[in-house]
């Protein structure tokens, strides 16, 4: 792999979080930059683990909740020391993390669990996700499926915006060995009210759109030749999962604005649909 200097692993240590676990350690073995697993424990993780005086053991010596999570870190990684380095913190994760970014420096790879439908995921991934990709040039990978091996085949879904295209470069820098499909999906407005002439507007409009297609592949620097693009009539949320149903894709590129992200990701889009009910990996990238 190549085009990130880092991996930064962000985990809440959740099993949701192991897949993304098992990722970050296959892409950090593959190109050898720095590798960072971090996970920080917040307020409400010290209220959930509090009992009763009275239902503790007199044998039992409670850990303080960073020791706690530094062990559990120190598991994960225990088959990579020397290779990772571990952080651990305390209070809010996007305070955390953040610095640690600072301090990389570069293209980094930040690597978390999914998300999930209604929210963005646990208090580990909520509002650290809106501030990561309010971060120039974040490049964030959430991961859904296990590892069975390098990403062989991506799907961009794209606007052909500018953000799209920075997301598609983004993409073919970290994974050139891949083969990547770029999907864009359309509606014709008030179609439904066209009688005998909906099938030759849905033609006119996707022509129109795949010389768009063409022009956004040469303004990427890529060309068409290696890049294949579809133009299909459909909600796009339900091409994508269609197009992996069909092709068994491997990972799913999204652009944002980084504007407000998580309003773009989670309330009402099609960037939200995708991430939240699609089958795959997901790479988000911060235009």
């Amino acid at each position: 792999m190549s085009g990130a200097n880092a991996v930064l692993l962000a985990t809440d240590l959740d099993f949701r979080c192991d897949r993304a676990t098992d990722r970050a350690i296959a892409l950090a073995r593959g190109f050898g930059g720095v590798a960072i697993a971090a996970t920080v424990v917040e307020a409400s993780e010290r209220l959930a683990q509090q009992v009763p005086r009275h239902e503790i053991p007199a044998w039992y010596r409670e850990p303080s909740p960073l020791l706690a999570a530094e062990r559990r870190l120190r598991r994960e990684f225990a088959e990579e020391e020397g290779r990772w380095q571990l952080r651990v913190g305390e209070g809010r994760a996007g305070d955390h993390l953040a610095p640690i970014l600072d301090g990389i420096g570069g293209d980094a790879l930040v690597v978390t669990g999914p998300v999930r439908e209604g929210v963005i995921g646990p208090t580990m991934l909520g509002s650290t996700v809106d501030r990561l990709l309010r971060r120039e040039g974040t490049s964030l990978l959430m991961v859904r499926r296990r590892v069975h091996g390098d990403y062989r085949r991506l799907l961009v879904a794209s606007d052909f915006s500018g953000p799209c295209r920075n997301a598609l470069q983004r993409a073919r820098a970290l994974f050139p060995a891949a083969a990547i499909t770029v999907l864009h999906g359309f509606q014709v407005p008030m179609l439904g009210l066209m009688d005998s002439s909906q099938e030759q507007a849905v033609t006119q409009t996707a022509t129109q759109l795949r010389e768009e297609g063409r022009a956004f592949l040469r303004e990427a620097g890529l060309e068409h030749g290696e890049i294949e693009l579809r133009v299909e009539h459909g909600d796009p949320a339900r091409l994508v999962q269609q197009h992996l149903d069909s092709f068994e894709d491997d990972l799913v590129v999204l652009g944002t604005h980084g504007r407000g992200a998580v309003y773009e990701l989670v309330v009402g889009s099609v960037a939200r649909r995708i991430l939240t009910t699609v089958d795959a990996d997901a790479l988000v990238v911060r235009g």
